[in-house]
């Protein structure tokens, strides 16, 4: 199923981006950040009948944080975002994998992020929601979880594509067990989550995977205008 972040519509508020989503898409991805933010309008999505995913907030959340009570905190606030998923009917709720400032920093941070991972496994037997931690891109050196050979445990994986094409391991990810996917494209540069025909992916590539993998690939742009474009061309490419 194609959904459709609610990043693409940040500027407006929760309840007027997923009515303006209801005649583009029955699947939508809460990017719970400023006025999306779920802590604020859990009530909100109650009101409209879509199938959810739900992105928790990247904004003060490290997972992978060498600090033991700031890493303690993102957990505890990520249990709270289970909580709110129960509430709106989303069972994947998708996690930024942290991040560290200093090179000297990584092996600690890592060490952090598989503590972390280890705890996130009881949120889908305690509630049923399925942490899903994302691939991140190769913009900046400071992101974990850039490499497919991490262990994530019983916990989701979600493929980014573009992020995966940052840093050349599209076909590494892809032998991994794929919980859900965000879509967008780049030329393998940066990550500009651009609309997909617009860079270098072969998204005809991966079609069947695509098409026979039954969880959802929601389309990550920062606009409507990409999400237009690349609902547009997912159409020609017969990938549903």
């Amino acid at each position: 199923m194609i959904g459709v972040s609610s990043r693409a519509l940040k500027n407006k508020s929760l309840s007027e981006a997923l009515e303006q989503l209801g005649s583009v898409t029955s699947c939508v991805e809460i990017y719970s950040e400023g006025l999306h933010d779920l802590s604020k309008n859990k009530e909100i999505p109650q009101s409209f009948d879509f199938r959810y995913s739900v992105h928790a907030p990247v904004t003060d959340i490290n997972i992978g944080s060498i600090r033991e009570p700031i890493r303690k905190a993102s957990i505890d606030f990520i249990k709270y975002m289970a909580d709110i998923c129960n509430c709106i009917g989303s069972d994947v709720l998708v996690v930024h994998p942290g991040y560290y400032s200093y090179r000297h920093d990584l092996p600690d941070a890592n060490t952090s992020l598989l503590r972390s991972l280890n705890e996130l496994e009881d949120i889908f037997y305690d509630t049923g929601v399925r942490v899903c931690i994302e691939n991140m891109p190769d913009d900046w050196d400071c992101y974990l979880f850039r490499s497919p050979e991490m262990d994530l445990g019983e916990n989701g994986f979600v493929l980014d594509i573009g992020h995966a094409n940052t840093t050349d391991t599209i076909q590494d990810f892809l032998m991994k067990d794929i919980s859900h996917f965000h879509l967008h494209d780049n030329n393998g540069r940066r990550d500009e989550h651009s609309w997909i025909g617009s860079g270098n992916i072969d998204f005809e590539k991966i079609k069947d995977l695509l098409n026979n993998n039954n969880s959802m690939k929601i389309l990550e742009h920062p606009c409507m205008d990409f999400v237009d474009r690349s609902m547009e061309r997912l159409k020609q490419m017969n990938i549903k």
